[in-house]
């Protein structure tokens, strides 16, 4: 039978020769750890140890199986270790197994505490006289390493899209991010220094131009001008004459001629300019076609509109359940 314990309560030899002891077993094998008052030159005063329980009692019982494939003749074992603080010379741990035989015991009692040392979580302060207190490192401890298992689906073959190793693909990575910093630096070029590049006098500070953007209408400066008085006197407005066309003709002539390009200063006859601007259209004709589309007629939709039918109050109904039926 396994008796296995982490207790805060002083350990009694005598209390684990009783548990361990049978009738069929002609020897016991005890080891008791206890509390030494030294350490590398270091007056000890007492000992600290805390431990994770429930684990600690599952490795308790691993070793207890082992020991039984190993040495079947083993009767009884019994492992109680110490928690808390432990005085100098009072005992840590006790392990105790009987066995008909001393060979199978006192083995057996050597390879538990040597895999307890290893195995179990339990850790040890040493609190010292004339220094602080530290936490020891077992050495003889296992280093475990955690292995998370993930399932992964089956996937077939032919659904794999990148069959690339893993420096293929960071390569793939640092490229595009290569090429979108690249992207990034030609629009910031276009966007502050739409100007010559090959310059070395420019900066983007000096050189910032205001480009319109889509959706931007809405970011418009607007200036209000608040005059100090109410209105101003005006003694003649012979001055906005010049502004005025001298009639319809004349207008029609200046924006055909703003259109067209014909800034310089040309003969005030009607049929003069108008001979210009016949000769400006063939020409831009002649160099490019698609100015000729912008003369062709199009069709002038007919004024007369359909009239449209007043139903009576008689025929809405009649319709309403016309439809009704339906």
């Amino acid at each position: 039978m396994n008796y296995l314990k982490l207790t805060s309560e002083k350990l009694s030899p005598e209390v684990i020769t009783d548990l361990v002891s049978s009738a069929s077993c002609g020897a016991i094998s005890l080891f008791i750890g206890t509390t030494r008052d030294n350490f590398e030159g270091k007056t000890v005063e007492t000992l600290e140890y805390e431990a994770y329980e429930s684990m600690g009692i599952k490795c308790m019982e691993t070793i207890c199986n082992n020991i039984r494939e190993k040495w079947s003749s083993v009767v009884n074992i019994a492992i109680y270790h110490r928690l808390g603080l432990v005085p100098v010379k009072e005992a840590s741990i006790i392990i105790g197994i009987s066995s008909p035989h001393r060979a199978d015991a006192i083995k057996a009692t050597e390879f538990c505490i040597d895999n307890v040392k290893k195995s179990v979580p339990i850790w040890k302060k040493e609190h010292y006289t004339d220094d602080t207190p530290q936490w020891k490192e077992n050495k003889e401890s296992q280093t475990f390493q955690v292995r998370q298992s993930v399932e992964v689906p089956r996937v077939f073959p032919h659904l794999i899209q990148i069959k690339a190793s893993k420096a293929e693909v960071d390569s793939r990575i640092n490229k595009l991010m290569e090429r979108k910093r690249y992207e990034i630096d030609l629009s910031n070029i276009n966007e502050f220094c739409p100007s010559d590049r090959t310059s070395e006098f420019t900066c983007a500070r000096v050189d910032a131009v205001v480009h319109k953007r889509k959706d931007g209408k809405s970011h418009l400066q607007v200036n209000r001008v608040i005059n100090s008085y109410q209105w101003r006197d005006q003694i003649s407005s012979n001055y906005l004459t010049k502004h005025i066309p001298p009639n319809g003709i004349e207008e029609r002539l200046q924006n055909l001629e703003e259109q067209l390009t014909l800034s310089t200063p040309i003969s005030k006859n009607v049929y003069q300019r108008l001979q210009n601007l016949e000769d400006r259209l063939l020409y831009l004709e002649s160099i490019s076609p698609e100015y000729v589309q912008f003369w062709n007629k199009v069709a002038v939709p007919n004024g007369s509109s359909t009239k449209k039918k007043v139903f009576t109050i008689n025929e809405i109904d009649s319709l309403i359940a016309e439809a009704q039926r339906v």
